[in-house]
């Protein structure tokens, strides 16, 4: 028996058939009726991915609105009983399930555990520690203690938040003068300072057992990098790698690197930098991959990382499809053109036209592209799924993808 369970969700599902963000985590999916007692608490946008025959339902209006939060929650157990586990994908939602384990006396990950996968600082120092290799970095305390960091690191430096994700808020400086600038323009609370290493970005995905085990690793490199698409508007994916002697160096690292920080019974996202001498830990998260990862992903290999993870979370038998590691995949996202909104009036499908594009979600003449920093998994200029074919196929399908899409857009009246 799985118990009670307590589920935190703000993620939509769409009626879009389009649209396939968030189905591989739907509850239809992950939980079993016969032993899991499942209550829902979703803010609005999450009560569409609700059962309709769902009993514990209770809407919140703000997830971080953490007093109104456990208000609610107070009546839930009160009314209900106490929970056995308490699950949330969403990056927002790590912290609140944490405070909740430790408020109702939950087993599973507690604030100071996910503190090493939500502060940047606290995650350096644990690897730091550790011997593992991480960029130089400081917390930012003052205008001159930052400027003498940047001295210490040299030129360019990125400044990001502490807690944050999808490059929200990471800044690349390039002298002393603008990060004056910079410094002047707000407050220093809650970012960090750090060295800006030079190499290609990777990052690998995958569930670890209870005992810290991967049970499933998946090594991919990025297409351009997550700052450039979120500051530069400049197009982002990854391929899988199917090189075995990349592929071990890389899982290697990231292995010992949860294994520092403690890191079990979960899903995780690393990021790491391949300088061509060394690889450098970039960050971490413990939670399943964001943009289109997870579903190509299942595509290729048939693994659901989302049913894993509450696979493992539960106790339940894990019985794993053999991965085909000569196979590879990736993903692409073209942004619409800036600055936003803007009408489309004609775009591009790329299905049979590039090989090894099998799914992709392209607006239609007529729909209006708006601003959502920070989301990869919503409507951009294109989204397109890659997969049948080897890794350098993948990666030339990618390049045709990038010539061959073209998009029209006119200012929204």
């Amino acid at each position: 028996m799985s118990g009670a369970i307590l589920f935190l969700n703000r993620w939509p599902l769409y009626a879009d058939e389009r649209r396939w963000e968030n189905r591989l985590a739907a509850p239809e999916i992950l939980f079993r009726p016969q032993s899991d007692r499942v209550t829902y608490i979703c803010d609005e946008g999450g009560l569409s991915a609700v059962p309709a025959d769902a009993e514990g339902v209770h809407v919140v209006a703000d997830f971080d609105d953490l007093d109104g939060v456990l208000g609610v929650v107070d009546a839930v157990v009160r009314d209900e009983g106490p929970f056995d586990h308490v699950i949330g994908f969403s990056e927002s939602l790590l912290d609140l399930a944490a405070t909740l384990r430790e408020r109702y006396g939950i087993a599973g990950s507690r604030p100071e555990e996910t503190s090493r996968f939500r502060d940047k600082t606290v995650m350096k120092e644990t690897l730091s520690r550790a011997g593992l290799r991480v960029p130089r970095w400081a917390s930012c305390r003052s205008r001159e203690q930052v400027l003498a960091a940047a001295e210490e690191f040299g030129y360019p430096v990125i400044v990001k938040p502490v807690r944050g994700a999808g490059s929200q808020g990471v800044r690349k400086v390039a002298s002393a003068g603008e990060l004056r600038a910079l410094c002047a323009a707000g407050s220093l609370h809650g970012l960090e300072i750090e060295e800006f290493v030079a190499g290609e970005i990777l990052h690998v995905d995958g569930v670890l057992d209870a005992a810290g085990k991967p049970l499933f690793l998946c090594t991919s490199r990025y297409v351009s990098t997550c700052l450039d698409f979120e500051l530069l508007g400049e197009p982002l994916g990854s391929v899988f790698q199917t090189d075995p002697a990349v592929r071990e160096r890389c899982e290697d690292f990231a292995v010992r690197c949860l294994a520092a920080l403690g890191l079990h019974s979960s899903a995780f996202h690393l990021e790491l930098f391949d300088t061509g001498e060394e690889l450098v830990f970039l960050e971490v998260g413990a939670r399943v991959p964001g943009a289109d990862v997870p579903y190509v992903i299942h595509d290729v290999h048939g693994v659901n990382l989302f049913r894993l993870w509450v696979d493992v979370l539960l106790g339940r038998p894990v019985d794993l499809p053999a991965p085909v590691l000569e196979q590879s995949g990736g993903w692409l996202i073209i942004p619409g053109p800036r600055p936003l909104p803007r009408k489309i009036t004609a775009t591009t499908s790329l299905l049979g036209e590039v090989p090894c594009v099998y799914r992709e979600l392209v607006p239609g003449a007529g729909e209006v592209l708006i601003a959502r920093p920070g989301s990869y998994a919503t409507l951009h200029g294109g989204r397109f799924l890659f997969r049948g074919g080897t890794q350098e196929q993948i990666e030339e399908a990618v390049r045709r993808a990038l010539a061959r899409f073209c998009l029209t857009t006119e200012p929204v009246p």
